[in-house]
């Protein structure tokens, strides 16, 4: 005989259905709060934690939150939107779901709904490293670096890694706080010893306090790391500026080996020959350089070591009306990437300029 207590399986609604899953879950609570009195506590509790998980992940707001993951899945950024924003009409406490449709916003550009959704996921839940990382580069791009710094220095507390400390020091560089820029340089470099891209910016930095031998062990590490010609001019630079004029060469010939098209290596290695007296040599990469410009049809105005060395080209041939343009220009792109050491060395080239008779290319790389 069928005990009238039971519940009659075969008479019960589908789980799929809205009602067959009430009386599941209620089930599930009964048999929980039942154990309670039959069995020990820890066999309650895994059931109503079983009863709790089944309501949290198949109720209405998990359920278009899923939909609207899944369409950011597939590409689908508008249907993913809509979906998530259905999941936050159900739950507006649904954290994952405003990180996602920030990043879904951003996406299509909508840059204002994207910063309220992040700034949302931050007040939900302050300790996730995601949405300080996506507002900082919402921020970045609207040119507000004090906000991005902020950031990404909270990021870099929640979520140390090497790319997240390069970000930072990249802008604690443009704002010119170039000694935090470098510890956070360290930083990034300890978490990633590999990183090719800390090495090079941490090497510029010790070139712009003129630090020529810490910038040379960097250059050094980005070489072994990844040799280019870009890596061997620069070194070449740091070796000029500390003297050594044949290591520079040896750079510099290197550069050319692997990118004979490179007008601003030309004009380095000719004024280190110049230096070395050697004059006709010197006069064959001016004029190497010259003729590479002229074919390109422009200058590069963004190395102000390019600029400083194509002025010294053309003082040493007794242009100085070139020299002092040159010199002008960069001493403006010193400004700008807060280049402290060069912008010394051109300022006193440019109160030498007016001196008569002065060996002015001597006296500068001196």
């Amino acid at each position: 005989m069928q005990n009238k207590n039971k519940p009659d399986l075969d008479s019960m609604p589908k789980v799929h259905s809205s009602t067959g899953l009430r009386i599941l879950i209620m089930a599930t609570l009964l048999l929980g709060g039942m154990s309670g009195w039959r069995q020990d506590r820890v066999l309650a509790v895994a059931g109503l934690a079983s009863a709790a998980a089944i309501a949290v992940f198949t109720r209405p707001a998990i359920l278009a939150y899923n939909r609207g993951r899944d369409c950011w899945l597939k590409q689908d950024v508008s249907g993913a939107i809509e979906q998530l924003t259905l999941a936050l009409q159900q739950d507006p406490h649904l954290t994952n779901a405003y990180l996602l449709r920030g990043k879904a916003y951003l996406a299509l550009a909508q840059v204002s709904l994207a910063l309220a959704d992040f700034d949302r996921t931050i007040q939900l839940a302050p300790r996730r490293p995601e949405p300080y990382y996506y507002r900082a580069l919402i921020r970045i791009s609207q040119a507000d670096r004090k906000g991005a710094i902020a950031d990404l220095s909270r990021l870099v507390e929640l979520h140390p890694n090497a790319t997240h400390h390069l970000s930072l020091a990249h802008l604690l560089a443009e704002q010119g706080s170039l000694t935090f820029a470098l510890t956070h340089l360290d930083e990034a470099i300890h978490l990633d010893p590999t990183s090719t891209a800390a090495f090079v910016a941490r090497a510029h930095l010790h070139s712009y306090l003129g630090e020529w031998e810490a910038a040379l062990a960097d250059w050094s590490q980005a070489i072994r790391l990844e040799p280019s010609p870009a890596f061997y001019y620069n070194r070449g630079l740091a070796y000029y500026w500390a003297d050594r004029y044949n290591e520079a060469i040896a750079d510099w010939d290197r550069s050319l080996e692997m990118d004979p098209q490179q007008p601003n290596t030309l004009y380095s290695r000719g004024n280190a020959l110049y230096e070395l007296g050697e004059l006709k040599a010197a006069l064959d990469d001016y004029d190497r350089a010259f003729r590479i410009e002229a074919n390109l049809n422009r200058v590069d105005v963004s190395d102000e070591h390019g600029l400083y060395g194509r002025g010294l080209a053309h003082c040493n041939m007794g242009d100085k009306m070139t020299a002092y343009s040159d010199w002008q220009a960069a001493l403006q792109v010193c400004h700008k990437h807060h280049n402290l050491a060069l912008a010394k060395q051109v300022h006193r080239a440019l109160l030498r300029l007016s001196t008569p008779d002065s060996d002015l290319g001597r006296e500068e790389s001196a």
